[in-house]
């Protein structure tokens, strides 16, 4: 599933779980038609929820998500690490008439997980090599800088294995999700419908319901403004 469908995923269980606390309210004998359509939206949802992998498998989606952000957060701290570490060393080489330090400390253009994890290491090992701890930290770096870069190389090389573990979790054929998806909306619609009706006039129950069948929108990356530069 991709995020879109997981949201959704997501919201299937709250609504099946908050219209479980509703059941009371739904039993009437001889069962009314608004008992009946109720029951049936319900199983039509469940049957969409267990078609999707079930509770266990939406939630372990969920932290799929979860981590795939964290992931993405280490990813980019340890690329702008990566781009001081560089300009700083450009720097002490020109300050020391030194050239050759930066064949230490060349960047490169494709930045996989792997090969930044490799990246921070070897910066790291040429910062001890070459004695350069002191001069990092007088350009602003911490006071143990190969240290630092050792610590944020091990937290993405973690975050991998984690993502992985979450991602195997994940069930579900892909091609059967769009279908399962649309059947699981359509039962939603068919209990907000009933539960606006049945509870007009009790607000709690329309403010519950409402917070748990809301489908959450994944958060889009906010693009930064440009500076402008004032013209004199």
């Amino acid at each position: 599933m991709n995020r879109r469908q997981q949201n959704k995923a997501q919201a299937f269980l709250r609504a099946e779980e908050y219209t479980e606390t509703l059941l009371a309210d739904f039993t009437h004998q001889p069962p009314t038609k608004v008992d009946v359509k109720f029951t049936s939206a319900r199983t039509r949802l469940a049957t969409a929820i267990e078609t999707l992998g079930g509770k266990q498998a939406i939630q372990a989606g969920g932290d799929y998500g979860e981590q795939t952000e964290k992931q993405r957060a280490l990813r980019e701290d340890i690329e702008d690490e990566l781009e001081d570490i560089n300009a700083t060393a450009d720097a002490i080489a020109a300050e020391t008439a030194n050239p050759s330090i930066m064949e230490r400390f060349r960047l490169q253009s494709s930045r996989s997980d792997v090969r930044l994890i490799a990246k921070a290491r070897a910066f790291a090992k040429a910062i001890r090599e070459l004695s350069l701890n002191d001069e990092f930290e007088s350009h602003g770096h911490g006071a143990d800088t190969a240290t630092d870069l050792e610590t944020m190389a091990d937290e993405l090389e973690g975050s991998e294995g984690k993502q992985g573990a979450a991602l195997g979790e994940r069930v579900g054929a892909t091609a059967t999700i769009p279908q399962t998806i649309r059947d699981g909306t359509a039962a939603v619609k068919t209990l907000r419908a009933i539960i606006r009706r049945v509870y007009k006039k009790n607000a709690a129950v329309l403010a519950a319901w409402e917070t748990a069948s809301h489908v959450q929108r994944s958060p889009r990356a906010v693009k930064p403004t440009p500076s402008v530069t004032p013209t004199v």
